[in-house]
């Protein structure tokens, strides 16, 4: 058991839900335990996310026996040989934090050698493997840590992949930018990652501007992932990023108008009128095809984000979506956006993993990936919280 809890970041399904508040180093959570919500000032910490609400179905029954979930949750530890092989993470923590900085001679691209062991290959070999082939690329919120952003990536696969959702060609991408915890005030450490979205936007596009003409992208990005993803879309449309006071204004140096770009945004830490012409993001429509907002209306992780610096002081998308004014603002482009509540499905959670694995989400993001409609999906059953951790308890022993 010692051993299991060093190698799978398992524990906050044996333990209580109670937060140790005390913190292992700079962007480590505690010993043994995930990077967990500081507090509601956090809308990034649910994502990836486990659900810890008493009352609901958990992980909305991603670990129900008769949905295959065993070959799904042992994927993460020993992926399959045939999906190492289309597996890259591109790493951006080390490139500088400042909004317009050249990500180039820092950013990494990663793949899983035959022992498990992630190598730095060349970004050459990433962008030959893309051509012709559909992309997903997937970013994460707020307090993930390297590790954690590889297993999301492979868990939102899994699940899309179980629900045909994703082509089976498809290059899966895990763009992983420094939003693990920095300071230990909980309002600082959220300012600062609101600020680092920003910047890992700008890598972001960067990164997206060196791809071969006609590829075809689907980017998901979650909570503050659901910052970066609109606002590299922004970019990418010929838009201008402004940072606060003395920070830089960062562009790119040409649109490119070649690349097919979908987006899908879950639980979006971004101002819901940002789109609106004249606002910080008014060119993202413009830098996609479609554009895809999951949004939940009781997620209480975004309740208090109207109060961050780094917001423009208005509620987030991923918690009303665009609101009636917002879409006839947009004229024409409105016809690239698309928008659905989770509430039904989430409740209050704020989550990536939750929403993935449910099969009326994954028909939703079909399209998005190019896998198009994903035909008759399995009925979803319901396994109690206490049931789906007893059995995983009893796996391991």
């Amino acid at each position: 058991m010692g051993r299991l809890r060093q190698t799978v970041p398992l524990a906050s399904l044996f333990v209580p839900t109670r937060v140790n508040t005390t913190i292992a180093g700079p962007g480590s959570p505690a010993l043994f335990s995930r990077p967990r919500p500081g507090s509601r000032f956090d809308p990034g910490a649910g994502g990836p996310g486990i659900s810890q609400s008493c009352d609901s179905n958990f992980l909305d029954g991603a670990l129900e026996i008769r949905t295959g979930w065993p070959f799904v949750f042992l994927d993460h530890f020993q992926p399959r040989p045939e999906r190492v092989e289309r597996l890259w993470i591109v790493q951006v923590r080390d490139c500088p934090q400042e909004l317009g900085s050249n990500p180039w001679p820092k950013l990494k691209a990663l793949q899983f050698d035959a022992e498990g062991r992630t190598v730095e290959r060349p970004v050459a070999e990433l962008l030959a493997q893309v051509v012709g082939r559909p992309v997903l690329i997937q970013v994460q919120g707020s307090l993930t840590t390297a590790d954690v952003a590889i297993g999301g990536l492979l868990w939102t696969h899994s699940w899309l992949e179980h629900h045909h959702s994703v082509p089976p060609d498809a290059v899966l991408i895990a763009f992983d930018w420094p939003s693990q915890r920095i300071y230990g005030e909980d309002l600082r450490d959220i300012n600062e990652k609101g600020r680092r979205a920003f910047v890992a936007a700008y890598h972001l596009a960067v990164f997206l501007s060196a791809f071969p003409s006609q590829s075809r992208i689907c980017l998901i990005g979650q909570s503050f992932g659901g910052r970066v993803v609109p606002s590299a879309l922004h970019l990418l449309g010929g838009g201008s990023l402004h940072g606060r006071h003395h920070e830089p204004v960062a562009r790119l140096a040409s649109t490119r108008a070649d690349l097919h770009v979908k987006a899908v945004v879950i639980g979006a830490a971004s101002d819901h009128d940002w789109f609106d012409p004249g606002e910080r993001l008014d060119r993202a429509l413009i830098g996609c095809e479609q554009f895809l907002n999951l949004y939940n209306r009781k997620d209480e992780a975004l309740i208090l984000y109207p109060s961050l610096i780094r917001s423009d002081h208005h509620r987030a998308m991923g918690r009303v979506g665009l609101s009636n004014a917002d879409l006839r603002k947009l004229g024409p482009l409105a016809a690239r956006y698309e928008e659905h509540d989770l509430h039904d499905i989430l409740g209050p959670e704020h989550t990536l993993l939750d929403a993935v694995a449910n099969p009326k989400v994954a028909r939703w993001i079909a399209p998005y990936t190019g896998a198009g409609d994903p035909g008759v999906l399995p009925p979803q059953s319901e396994t109690p919280p206490g049931v789906a951790r007893g059995i995983i308890g009893r796996m391991i022993r």
